[in-house]
């Protein structure tokens, strides 16, 4: 065989392994299993001027977040965000404090308050991008991203009129990774 038959060759097979892997790179992706944040709602949709309300799905430990928004003239002019506990209890200043109200773990505290904090700012941020998907995570309150974003999803799609058709509960919702010993 001639150098110059080895190279077509050589060229068929590249070509033939790289379109194997462009076919293994649609598979992937088609089999991926959750959507885009393009592909969760559609901006483009007017918003009805109102209150509208949207809940999260419980985490790991039953907490459900809940976001209120208002749109005055089709735009969210404001925002609020809480989470609140399985029995209850609005997560605060006191949410990572031990049934004492005492400090008991100060690593666990530190990251439910840094959780508690990213409140403000994720509604902030949505009263200023106008799209809850352009709301980016704060570190150290990923769940609270998550539960932001599937609640802020549902009370956009009441303020567009939307039906809620389970696009927000593809948005995944992380493990909070905590042991026994930070409670």
């Amino acid at each position: 065989m001639t150098v110059d038959e080895q190279r077509r060759v050589l060229a068929r097979r590249f070509a033939a392994l790289a379109g194997l892997g462009a076919v293994g790179a649609m598979m992937l992706t088609a089999c991926s299993g959750g959507q885009s944040d393009d592909e969760l709602i559609d901006m483009s949709i007017l918003m009805n001027d109102g209150t509208y309300t949207g809940q999260s799905n419980a985490d790991e430990q039953g907490a459900v977040g809940t976001v209120t928004i208002t749109v005055a003239g089709g735009r969210i002019t404001e925002a609020s965000y809480e989470t609140v506990e399985s029995d209850g209890t609005v997560k605060d200043e006191n949410y990572g404090k031990d049934g004492s109200g005492q400090v008991a773990n100060q690593d666990y505290y530190r990251r439910a308050q840094a959780a508690v904090a990213s409140y403000e700012q994720y509604s902030a941020k949505l009263v200023e991008v106008q799209d809850p998907t352009a709301v980016d995570t704060v570190s150290g309150a990923t769940v609270a991203h998550s539960q932001f974003l599937q609640a802020s999803l549902r009370a956009v799609y009441q303020a567009q009129g939307v039906a809620d058709d389970g696009r927000a509960d593809t948005v995944a919702m992380p493990g909070l990774g905590l042991e026994d010993e930070d409670y």
